[in-house]
């Protein structure tokens, strides 16, 4: 059974990228913007395009307004375009007399103002109009020639459409391999491009081409795949096509129910789209179905309506089938005379229609214009080689000389510049030596100072409070409980200091030395709270793991805090820390199983920030996470 093949219009506007609504919408939207006379012609013209797809009444109504208003500001451009667009609305409507008149209107004003591009594109949408009233050796001329100019300046968009409307020819005289493989080249570059209302259309064309060679499989993916395309972008005569494709194709492998469906959704859109022939050709398909069922006077009864129509818009094709349903029908109704009567009709049409000479004339055209082209090519690639021959040979005496010149410059170079470098590289590692010698010998001072000065005096201040408290018999606890914190402070601070001297000693530290300086602070914790149960474990593959001084003090800093704040507030019988590889990452937490804290509640105080400050220092994250079951924290450090 016949459906439509969409053939695709070269146009000037840009393909829907959007459901045509929407853009329709915006551009009335912008009318109510009282814009000016040339702004207003424009809307109009893409007003008619984008109703072409959505109510021909619409299109033509805008089409009319659009051809006043430009004739009005005299631009010979617009008016060409807008004829042009006027055009594929006739078009879509298949009424083809007046879409080639508006067609050659575009024409004759491009061919004035010496529009090469334009004309080749109304070329091209002739030749559409030429294939569908059975003119196809005219219609072959014309896509050829189109397709020669876009080829010449390498325009692969209008390329892809004109090899798209050949494939279509193709189908139309019935050579199927040519067919597809001209639509398939078309839609892997509208497939390349994401161009949807391309897709749209081509995927329903070659699914028309694998059904008529009885690849129903091929056809149905197509046509599911130029569902999807035609929906998103609004296309409701493809839509509707597309349906009454898969209706057809399903009647034939016998699952009727779905076929059903899916000629009723195809009818639905053409009453929107308000097609009086789009409606008739659905109802040609629907006749498949009550012949299957035996409901012969009901099909006659369609038959006989919609041949009127068919006759009217002089559609041939769909006559065709229309004469071909008709026998049988009126065999089963024994009307032997309309029998007799539409077996010569229907042998007479296809005759017609085939038309063998035209056929092979088309086909000679192509294979013609194929054959020019290659030879045209050979001929080029000859020209090429000789001049290249002749350039390479002057090239390569030329080269030759340069090359020995250049070699003995740049072995000159070379050797000069492999002797700067190495002087750079010497003077570099000299710099850095000594400044790492120099950073060195500061740590050294400033950390001999530290022990030295402020070390001996703390120790002075530890021995002076104890020989005061041996020396004089202090009876006020508060006094002596002073003292005593003085000497507890210091004894704290010498530890704290002696630490910082570790690490501004140490350009790098390990955790391995980390582990040796937590667990002697963890052994000194158990002396103090020997009821607490202490554990420290650490990753083998870290103890490698080397440090910056910042970092590693930090890191001891933070845990000691954790551990001081867990012991004095806590009321924790364990505390666990724990340092672990994560893919990239180090995890070190410290927690205990005490009273906890209400985390929304508590005010932060300095130990707690100055934990998140020091690891946000070296680029950590610190996380904090207390409940009546305990308190947890995390640090979270990058692997270097």
């Amino acid at each position: 059974m016949k459906k439509k093949l969409l053939l695709l219009l070269l146009i000037t506007t840009t393909a829907f990228s959007q459901n045509a609504q929407e853009i329709i919408d915006g551009l009335k939207k912008d009318l109510k913007n009282s814009p000016d006379a040339k702004k207003t012609a424009t809307i109009y013209s893409d007003l008619t395009w984008y109703y072409s797809n959505v109510s021909i009444d619409s299109a033509l109504s805008y089409g009319n307004k659009a051809i006043q208003e430009s004739k009005k500001l005299g631009d010979s451009t617009l008016i060409a375009q807008v004829y042009s667009d006027v055009g594929a609305v006739y078009f879509r409507k298949e009424d083809f007399q007046n879409s080639k008149e508006n067609y050659l209107k575009a024409y004759k004003i491009r061919k004035i103002r010496k529009d090469y591009s334009g004309l080749a594109k109304i070329n091209n949408n002739l030749a559409s109009v030429y294939t569908h009233t059975q003119q196809y050796k005219a219609a072959m001329k014309s896509y050829l020639e189109s397709l020669e100019y876009f080829e010449s300046l390498n325009d692969k968009k209008n390329i892809a459409v004109t090899k798209a409307n050949i494939g279509q020819l193709f189908t139309n005289l019935r050579d199927y391999p040519k067919a597809i493989k001209y639509l398939k080249e078309s839609t892997e570059y509208a497939e390349k491009e994401n161009l949807k209302e391309r897709l749209c259309e081509n995927y329903l064309n070659l699914a028309k081409a694998f059904e008529l060679i009885g690849n129903y499989k091929s056809a149905i993916l197509y046509n599911n795949k130029s569902l999807k395309n035609c929906i998103e972008i609004g296309n409701k005569i493809a839509t509707g096509i597309a349906y009454q494709s898969l209706g057809v194709i399903n009647a034939k492998i016998s699952k009727d129910s779905l076929s059903k469906v899916q000629l009723q959704k195809s009818e639905k859109i053409g009453k929107e789209y308000n097609s009086t022939l789009n409606l008739a050709n659905v109802k040609l398909s629907l006749v498949r179905n009550l012949i299957k069922k035996g409901k012969f006077v009901e099909a006659n009864t369609i038959l006989l309506e919609i041949k009127k129509i068919f006759e009217k818009a002089n559609s041939k094709e769909d006559l065709l089938y229309t004469y071909k349903y008709m026998i049988p029908i009126c065999a089963q109704l024994d009307k032997k005379d309309s029998v007799s009567y539409y077996t010569d009709k229907y042998s007479n049409l296809f005759e017609e229609l085939l038309q063998k000479d035209a056929k092979n004339q088309t086909i000679e055209l192509e294979t013609k214009y194929q054959t020019t082209k290659k030879e045209k090519l050979l001929l080029e690639k000859e020209v090429e080689a000789k001049q290249k021959n002749t350039l390479i040979l002057g090239i390569s005496v030329l080269a030759f000389f340069i090359a020995l010149i250049g070699y003995l410059i740049y072995r000159q170079q070379k050797q000069k510049n492999i002797q700067q470098a190495q002087e750079y590289k010497l003077k570099k590692a000299i710099i850095k030596i000594e400044n790492q010698n120099k950073l060195q010998e500061q740590r050294l001072n400033i950390s001999r100072d530290l022990h030295d000065n402020i070390g001996a005096q703390l120790t002075f201040i530890i021995s002076s409070v104890d020989n005061i408290k041996y020396a004089f018999d202090i009876t006020n606890e508060k006094l002596d409980s002073k003292l005593t914190n003085i000497s507890s402070f210091a004894k704290e601070t010498i530890l704290e200091l002696r630490d910082t001297i570790w690490a501004m000693n140490s350009n790098e530290i390990t955790f391995e030395d980390l582990e040796i300086r937590i667990n002697n602070y963890i052994e000194k914790a158990k002396e103090a709270k020997d009821q607490i149960s202490f554990s420290f474990a650490i990753d083998p593959e870290l103890k490698t793991q080397k440090l910056t001084s910042v970092q590693g003090m930090n890191i001891y800093r933070t845990i000691q805090e954790a551990v001081n704040n867990s012991i004095k507030y806590a009321n924790a019988s364990i505390i666990a820390i724990n340092a672990k590889k994560i893919e990239n990452r180090i995890k070190i937490s410290v927690q205990d199983n005490g009273i906890g804290f209400d985390l929304a509640t508590v005010e932060k105080g300095n130990g707690l920030q100055n934990m998140q400050k020091r690891i946000e220092e070296i680029g950590g994250k610190f996380g904090l996470d207390s409940s009546s079951e305990g308190t947890s924290i995390t640090v979270l450090l990058k692997k270097n």
